[in-house]
């Protein structure tokens, strides 16, 4: 019996023809048939040639499910690790003490009380930034569950298109957000607050749909690994055969 033990189709091919001789009981016309091609097929068991085809198949289609599985882990735990960033900066802004107006001193020694905008407009300008990382790599993810949440956080975000406008803040049309200091240097900070503190804000909202997207991220992982752990269950007859040689 002549095939190519580095072509993976006559690899599969000739598995196939294996264990469909195996099970081969047409009847009486196909008998002898069936009992020479078993004959054959043992004697490739018995010289070794079996042996080696089988190894051949069984580690290329594992090693084909393990690129895979890791294409996929890697792609989700990078959402993972975004969401939690544009949460994280995200925080920062929900915090009311951000809000508070603190004691300043001029050059002369004047003091007086006002927000602090610097520093808001420090935490603006991290969030936005996580917030366009996690949008630009959105639009390249290859999983269609995770995509779609990424369409929900972009939905949720033009509800409030005219609210984060009035501060300052644009949505593109490729769906990141671009600041305009000047604009924000003229926003009413009640209105910025408005935005990032509460629980129907702007940004409770959008913290709600970072999580969304991170748990659909982690449940695509958990899914993953028990796909493949199943599937090298179901290939365990191959390490079978590679204990043999």
């Amino acid at each position: 019996m002549n095939f190519n033990v580095t072509n993976d189709t006559n690899t599969y091919d000739y598995m196939n023809s294996f264990f469909s001789g195996l099970n081969n009981s047409s009847g009486k016309n196909d008998s002898y048939g069936g009992v020479s091609s078993l004959l054959g097929d043992l004697y490739a068991v018995q010289n070794g040639t079996y042996l080696k085809v089988a190894k051949k198949f069984y580690a290329s289609d594992a090693a084909k499910s393990s690129q895979s599985a890791d294409d996929i882990k890697k792609e989700m735990n990078l959402v993972k690790e975004a969401t939690q960033e544009a949460t994280s900066s995200l925080s920062k802004l929900m915090d009311e003490s951000l809000y508070k107006k603190v004691e300043k001193t001029d050059d002369k020694g004047n003091k007086t009380y006002d927000y602090d905008r610097d520093a808001i407009l420090r935490n603006i300008k991290s969030y936005i930034e996580d917030y366009n990382s996690l949008i630009e790599m959105s639009g390249d993810l290859e999983d269609t569950s995770t995509l779609k949440a990424g369409v929900r956080l972009v939905n949720q975000a033009e509800v409030y298109e005219s609210a984060l406008a009035r501060i300052g803040i644009d949505i593109k049309e490729n769906n990141q957000l671009e600041l305009d200091e000047e604009a924000f240097a003229k926003a009413d900070i009640v209105d910025v607050k408005s935005l990032f503190t509460g629980a129907v804000s702007y940004a409770k909202n959008m913290q709600t749909k970072f999580f969304q997207m991170y748990s659909q991220a982690n449940s695509n992982i958990s899914s993953v690994n028990g796909l493949y752990s199943s599937q090298a269950q179901g290939i365990s007859i191959g390490n079978m055969f590679d204990s043999m040689l």
